[in-house]
């Protein structure tokens, strides 16, 4: 028991003991607590977005997000609607004025959005840069700012998009209306009408147009029976023939003072065009403001009913067809006064053709009226086709007697020349031939169409042709001195040439306005509504985006007008500082030359920056067009800078001004004007030479006057042997003294030259005080110097020295090479006993 005691002792202790070591043993090799974990990096601060969308909802006055929605849903709805079949012109009105409207509101929203993001785009920019990502984050307000600024950006960027969506919907459907009218237009215009040929159709015509007439008469009579002031309407009635009258007379007076031409011949080109517009104006004045009048004048006292107002409408449209086709023939052809006829023709055609347009009119315009009268009263449809098809028939034989009246072109010289009325004979004869071939096929709709705008269109076309030749004659009036404008111009110191440059684009721009004008008519003819006409022109001269830039032609026209304006009150500038203030301070006229070009260099500057701001170029991007013209300039355009550069130099040093007689590349003339690139000179002979202004730095230049305006001149003279060359040379001397252009100092002195065969020569030099009269002054010394000699027997030469043959040369060399051999054998004192008196023994040539 005491060992079995023992045993069991002993093992407790054993355990108890391990029990201890493992328990330090663990407590040794185990790991320290760990430190408390770092905190969690802090989420970024969520945008306040209901309040970022308040203040730009505030800011526009309008809710974003509501607004474009509403324009969605409106866009929907119209795409659905145009989804269905057989609508009409009013309802593709409708819509359209919807999507126009939608247009415009986003335009205007857009005004207001670019501006915003830009603003808010640089804000963001602004913002300290975010830490890196081992620096602690941003916290506080710049992180709520940034992330409000970020949410705001992203909204009007959102917005921004679905502007464009909108735009480019409302685009799609506008041609989507235009696609339908066309259409509708087309299907109308080539629906055939069944039983033209009929005989019932024809049988009824006298009974339907009696029932017709009845019934105008009867919308009219009750009208007029209705009017509450008959007694006032027949005043505006008699107010309008008595306006028609006065008018009348005005008109008939005022003709005749625009081609009154009381000079020998002819009145030239110019002053026939540029009177016809007025003349064409003056003819349909009387007619048309008689109807504006009564038409606006009966509508106030009392409203017009709307058949009454299609009949007004009809009737007046009619007459001023008529109207004005008679003015344009009596304008252009001038039956009776072939002296005003802008078109070559004789007297027989241009009576024929006169007539026959205006026999064209007449019918177009009964026919017009009559088409309007039968709808308006509901005649039945054979009486429509009754008249239809003759009319179109009778419009196409007038068309083709007219192609087939030969014009005979007469030999005047001035006018324009035809070519363009034999070009125009081909598509002329092919709507002919159509609307008599779709008038017997039974396409009267195509047919009426087609002999309409043949007249209309034609006239259209007529007023423009007659606008353009007014605008080529008020070009060439311009230039012409006999020409009121062209006097007037003269009386401002403008000088002939500049005129003709001024012309070109006077008349360019003319002809761009007629264009522009004309366009639009053209277009209403052809069945384009007109509100769509307004909307192009809206965009084209007030702005169109093209991505996200706005194209506006209004404002580069604009820009350009600045930009003229600025240029002549640059040259206006000139001119006053030149005569008020360059020239009482006498400055030489070299000198108020630089002034006065460098000064307009600045104001062409200025003009064209100015120009660029009010087009909305941005200035700053110059930078971008200076790196632009640097690679240019490495590519090729080293000269022209280098031309411009040393324009400058010329300018600022002054080595040649205007005025100076210069030598440089083997020309000499005088400067007239130093260019930006080149300088001009005129030579003696009249012609202008241009030379780079490179020429003028990087070469030789003789300036005869850059210091004064002195020179020497050189006469020869030659006397015959035997004349005293002392009394010679003051003969010569007292010549050159005695006239009053010649200077005293340095004074005038005689060489004798040379002495030929038969002839002693003289030189005489003198300086005399201006190089621009050395030629009248050496005439005048020579003169002088003639009658000096006539007058003391003093003899010249009776002709130039002769040109002495080869082999007679040869002996004269010979004998003056012997003569001086023979001199230089001699010593000094030596005597060989021979006579030494200088003379020479020469051989007798000749004999």
């Amino acid at each position: 028991m005491a060992l079995r005691h023992w045993i069991v002792a002993v093992f407790l202790a054993t355990a108890l003991a391990l029990t201890n070591g493992g328990a330090m043993a663990q407590g040794a090799d185990a790991p320290k607590p760990a430190a408390p974990a770092a905190a969690a990096p802090a989420p970024a601060p969520e945008a306040n977005k209901a309040e970022v969308i308040k203040r730009a909802n505030d800011a526009f006055g309008a809710d974003i997000a509501g607004t474009t929605a509403k324009w969605l849903k409106t866009l929907d709805d119209i795409e659905n609607q145009l989804r269905k079949p057989g609508l009409r012109y009013p309802e593709l009105d409708g819509f359209r004025d919807q999507l126009l409207k939608i247009r415009v509101e986003a335009d205007e929203f857009w005004k207001k959005l670019e501006p915003a993001i830009r603003a808010i785009d640089e804000q963001v920019r602004n913002l300290p840069p975010l830490p890196a990502a081992d620096q602690p984050p941003e916290t506080g307000e710049a992180a709520q700012l940034r992330a409000d600024l970020t949410f705001h950006l992203s909204h009007l960027n959102s917005a921004r998009a679905t502007l464009d969506h909108t735009h480019s919907r409302v685009n799609q459907e506008i041609n989507s209306i235009q696609d339908i009218r066309r259409k509708n237009f087309t299907s109308n215009l080539f629906q055939p009408v069944q039983g033209v040929w009929s005989a019932q159709t024809w049988e009824n015509v006298p009974a339907y147009a009696n029932i017709a007439a009845e019934r105008v008469e009867r919308t009219i009579g009750s009208w007029w029976d209705d009017s509450d002031d008959q007694s006032e309407l027949l005043y505006l009635f008699g107010t309008a023939a008595a306006l028609f009258a006065g008018l009348s007379l005005l008109s008939w007076r005022g003709i005749r003072r625009l081609r009154t031409w009381t000079e020998e011949g002819e009145p030239p080109f110019w002053r026939r065009a540029s009177t016809a517009a007025g003349v064409i104006v003056l003819r349909i004045l009387p007619a048309c403001v008689p109807l504006v009048f009564l038409y606006h004048a009966v509508n106030s006292v009392q409203p017009i009913p709307e058949k009454i107002q299609w009949l007004l409408y009809s009737a007046s449209r009619s007459i001023l067809v008529i109207v004005v086709v008679n003015a344009l023939i009596a304008t252009v052809f001038a039956p009776g006064r072939p002296q005003w006829r802008l078109i070559r023709a004789t007297e027989g055609a241009a009576v024929r053709i006169s007539g026959l347009m205006l026999a064209l009119a007449l019918v177009y315009g009964a026919t017009t009226f009559i088409y309007t009268a039968t709808r308006l009263v509901q005649a039945p449809f054979s009486l429509t086709l009754a008249f239809t098809l003759p009319a179109n028939l009778l419009v196409a034989l007038l068309v083709t007697a007219i192609l087939k009246t030969p014009l005979r072109d007469k030999t005047s010289e001035g006018l324009p020349s035809t070519t363009w009325l034999n070009l125009l004979r081909v598509p002329v004869w092919i709507i002919t031939v159509a609307i008599i071939v779709t008038a017997l096929s039974g396409y009267l709709a195509l047919s009426r169409f087609l002999a309409q705008q043949l007249i209309v269109t034609g006239s259209i076309l007529a007023v423009v042709y007659i606008l353009l030749l007014w605008a080529d004659g008020v070009a060439q009036g311009i230039s012409d001195e006999n020409s009121a404008i062209g006097g007037w111009i003269k009386t401002l110191g403008v000088d002939q040439k500049r005129c003709e440059r001024f012309s070109v684009p006077i008349s360019l721009f003319l002809k761009f306005i007629v264009l522009i004008g004309a366009v639009p008519l053209i277009l209403l003819q052809w069945g384009y509504p007109w509100a769509d006409i307004v909307e192009w022109y809206y965009q084209l001269f007030f702005g169109f985006r093209i991505g996200n830039t706005q194209v506006s032609l209004a404002a580069i026209l604009a820009a350009i007008v600045v930009f003229v304006l600025g240029y002549f009150a640059a040259r206006l500038f000139q001119s006053w500082l030149d005569t008020q203030v360059l020239k009482p301070a006498g400055l030489s006229g070299g000198l108020r030359d630089s002034i006065r070009t460098g000064v307009g260099y600045m104001g062409v500057g200025a003009a064209a920056l100015i120009a660029l701001s009010y087009a909305g170029f941005n200035l700053s991007n110059l930078a971008i067009v200076a790196g632009a013209f640097s690679v240019g300039i490495g590519f090729g355009l080293q000269s022209v800078v280098s031309n411009f550069v040393c324009g400058l130099i010329l300018l600022a040093e002054r080595p040649i001004k205007v005025g100076d007689l210069v030598t440089v590349g083997g020309e000499e003339g005088t400067v007239r004007k130093i260019s930006v690139r080149s300088t001009e000179i005129e030579t003696s002979d009249r012609a202008s030479v241009l030379v780079p202004n490179s020429s003028f730095i990087t070469g030789n230049v003789k300036n005869w006057t850059l210091r004064n305006n002195t020179t020497r001149v050189m006469i020869p003279v030659s006397v015959v042997h035997g004349s005293d060359p002392r009394k010679v040379k003051d003969l010569l001397l007292g010549v050159a003294r005695s006239h009053v252009a010649v200077m005293t100092s340095p004074e005038p002195f005689v060489s004798l030259d040379d002495f030929t065969v038969d002839a002693l020569q003289f030189k005489l030099f003198a300086y005399i005080y201006d190089l621009n009269k050395g030629t009248g002054t050496k005439t005048e010394l020579r003169m002088a110097i003639i009658e000096a000699f006539r007058k003391e027997g003093i003899q010249m030469p009776q002709g130039a020295s002769p040109t002495l043959p080869s082999d007679e040369a040869e002996l004269w060399r010979e004998a003056v090479s012997q003569y001086l051999a023979s001199r230089g054998d001699k010593k000094d004192g030596d005597d060989d006993g021979a006579p030494n008196d200088g003379r020479i023994v020469l051989p007798r040539i000749g004999s």
